[in-house]
């Protein structure tokens, strides 16, 4: 079936995950880059021979895949995300940064895309626009469980217990049977030791 629809990228796309799956990574490979060549607007079929790539520890062919995507498909939020990730993977913050911020500018509905921009932020230092990234994923996003996390294990470095145990409380009703997460809560909510 997936033979007879080739002149569609999505097919190749299908075929190569099938391949995949069958342990055949150059042969996937193969269909990937058929899919970008039937219809090179087809940004995850980039993402995928990217991974590929990741995946054999060949990051600068992975980023190299991932510019061509963006020079076919310049507003691709998902293009600008895995080039976000490669990069990080290569240590080169500062453009990892750019692409995770255009990610998010493009896509502000994704709870993934902002969530990795604020780590990404908080992991070079800016805790202040990390707080503020991630703040904007939890107003469109409230019950989002990475994002809550985050929130409240910041909130716990920056020495604010109440609003930590506020994202945890709601954290534990998406997960009521995690019981780390409980132990969390207890702890937060014990009295302060008195001081001397």
């Amino acid at each position: 079936m997936q033979r007879y629809n080739a002149d569609r990228g999505e097919a190749h796309m299908n075929l190569a995950l099938l391949e995949i799956r069958r342990g055949n990574g150059l042969l996937a490979d193969d269909h990937l880059l058929h899919a970008i060549a039937v219809d090179p607007t087809f940004v995850p079929a980039y993402v995928q021979l990217a991974d590929l790539y990741r995946a054999r520890r060949e990051e600068d062919m992975a980023e190299a895949i991932l510019r061509r995507a963006l020079e076919r498909n310049p507003d691709s939020a998902l293009a600008h995300y895995s080039l976000g990730l490669s990069l990080i993977r290569q240590r080169k913050l500062a453009s990892a940064l750019n692409e995770l911020r255009r990610a998010v500018e493009l896509e502000p509905d994704s709870a993934r895309f902002g969530y990795v921009y604020a780590v990404a932020l908080e992991q070079t230092g800016s805790r202040p626009e990390a707080v503020r990234a991630l703040d904007a994923v939890l107003a469109r996003h409230p019950y989002d469980a990475d994002a809550l996390s985050a929130a409240a294990g910041w909130a716990i470095q920056r020495g604010e217990p109440q609003t930590a145990l506020g994202y945890l409380m709601t954290l534990r009703a998406l997960r009521p049977d995690d019981p780390t997460l409980q132990r969390e809560i207890e702890r937060l909510r014990q009295p302060p030791p008195p001081r001397r």
